[in-house]
């Protein structure tokens, strides 16, 4: 039985108990002391009323003290006693309501806590929020009691502070603000930073709302711009912001109701033109935005958390599409599906990743994943690990973007991959820089030893595919031999186009 139930029961048997005694005790006493019986019963009748006030009053003052500290509960956060961000809301809009009338500034300041999970990792659960209590404490002694603060988040606190003096004073706060919780986390011997973000009532926002808006916005810009960082709200970032959400928003519709759409982009065999697979690539066309290119989506939607949803769709209507048209395993023997560091470092997506490949029968045995060389970088011990079980199930997997790396010919030893895909920039500098083209040997060299793959992407002029082919790669991908297409398309390029033995140039643009 919970501590709570116990108590009531004690509760509700102790008033029982003394009811029960008022009433025996009370009766016995009127029947010894007066003999007039109408006499009794109207003083039972008043005794009875009496009982029920008294045990009214008493409800009364139990259910207030129970319904105020519910609501203190409530509006304080039970961990740190701060403000939660209802009461800071309804608080700050009266700060703000007074200082209108007399012509004050209030500066809101949030501060968010960077990498706080490391914090739980090194300290515990228990110590992460000791530390939280000590920095509530620490805001509650430094700032006046005019001041507001409040836990808007796990790991996100908020302080309004009345303005008094200048400008470049303003700047001063958030700096003290930093210093203050980097005192903190050097009590806990943790070397963790904050980001800040700061604005400026009226200039920036006329009510607590809008405000606090203004300061969340300037707080992300600081995030987005590294750990540590201080940002003050300006309109064009309120407006970048609010775009991005609009953005944002289109997104998760489009992924929700499958409004993306694929193209697949041919790879080829140098020594005899053959084809030899498709890469295939997202697409999103937005009703109100027109063509969002990859580079704009992608990087939002892995922020967000989106990336898997994106992944997800590729994977079904590749295998849908590339099913139906016949080429699985005949034309084309290899699919390569990108999937990103976010996926590949993350036991459970790569879990559902699995489970949605295993329902893809036609697609599964051609498919190669690609991952960037940063994430396999991330945890090598741990990609070697990963790649080597998956490899047991059947699946390939090629690097991207190679090249881009700090060590990227030592990991090759260590991975068990099937193919490297050279980064476009490496192709584009292959005619002007000797040493790319050496770098390149060296990797060409390395992967035929290793039983490697070695595939140029990017390749968009003769010149270049000469070069790919006296540096010793096995394929190529490209807008000189194919730009990406529709599986319509595809159907088309590969029953027509490439009839001839030899790498050329694509009149397919």
């Amino acid at each position: 039985m919970k501590r709570s139930t116990r108590l009531a029961s004690v509760i509700a048997i102790i008033y029982m108990a003394i009811g029960a005694a008022w009433i025996l005790l009370s009766d016995l006493a009127l029947e010894r002391t007066i003999t007039d019986p109408e006499l009794i019963n109207t003083l039972q009748t008043f005794k009875g009323w009496f009982y029920v006030g008294l045990t009214g009053l008493l409800l009364f003052v139990l259910i207030a003290r129970s319904l105020s500290y519910i609501e203190q509960l409530n509006q304080r956060d039970p961990l740190t006693g701060l403000f939660r961000p209802f009461l800071f809301t309804r608080y700050l809009h009266d700060l703000l309501s007074s200082c209108h009338k007399n012509e004050r500034q209030v500066m809101l300041v949030c501060l968010d806590i960077d990498s706080f999970k490391d914090a739980n990792r090194r300290l515990g659960y228990a110590g992460g929020d000791a530390m939280l209590r000590r920095l509530a404490a620490r805001l509650k002694g430094h700032y006046h009691a005019e001041d507001l603060i409040a836990r808007l988040g796990t790991d996100q606190f908020a302080v309004a502070i009345l303005v008094t003096r200048s400008q470049p004073d303003i700047e001063q706060q958030a700096v003290k603000l930093n210093q203050l919780f980097a005192d903190v986390v050097r009590e806990f011997g943790l070397k963790l930073s904050c980001s800040v973000g700061m604005a400026i009532f009226p200039r920036d926002g006329k009510s607590a709302q809008e405000l606090l808006f203004a300061a969340q916005s300037a707080l992300k810009e600081a995030k987005r711009n590294g750990q540590g960082m201080i940002r003050q709200f300006n309109q064009a970032l309120s407006q970048s912001e609010q775009e991005r959400q609009a953005l944002l928003k289109d997104l998760r519709d489009a992924i929700v109701h499958e409004k993306l759409s694929l193209v697949y982009q041919p790879q080829f065999s140098v020594l005899d033109g053959g084809l030899t697979g498709c890469e295939v690539l997202v697409r999103w066309q937005c009703p109100k935005r027109g063509f969002i290119g990859p580079d704009v989506f992608i990087p939002l939607a892995e922020r967000n958390n989106l990336i898997s949803g994106i992944t997800a769709f590729v994977v079904r209507q590749a295998n849908k599409e590339l099913s139906e048209s016949g080429f699985l395993g005949k034309s084309i023997k290899r699919v390569s599906v990108n999937i990103s560091a976010q996926e590949f470092n993350s036991e459970k997506l790569m879990a559902d990743l699995l489970t949605l490949l295993h329902q893809s029968p036609q697609l599964y045995p051609y498919l190669q994943l690609e991952i960037t060389e940063t994430a396999a970088l991330s945890d090598l011990s741990a990609s070697v690990r990963l790649l080597t079980r998956l490899r047991e199930q059947g699946l390939k997997f090629s690097i991207d973007d190679f090249g881009t790396g700090y060590s990227s010919l030592a990991m090759l030893k260590n991975l068990p991959i099937d193919e490297i895909k050279i980064d476009r920039d490496f192709v584009n500098d292959l005619l002007e820089q000797p040493r790319v083209r050496a770098i390149v040997e060296a990797v060409t060299t390395m992967a035929r030893v290793l039983d490697i793959s070695v595939v140029a992407e990017g390749v968009e002029t003769q010149a270049q595919l000469d070069q790919i082919k006296l540096c010793g790669c096995h394929e190529v991908q490209g807008y000189l031999t194919a730009r990406p297409m529709k599986i319509d398309q595809l159907a088309e390029f590969v029953h027509v186009q490439w009839s001839s033995v030899s790498v050329q140039p694509s009149v397919r643009q």
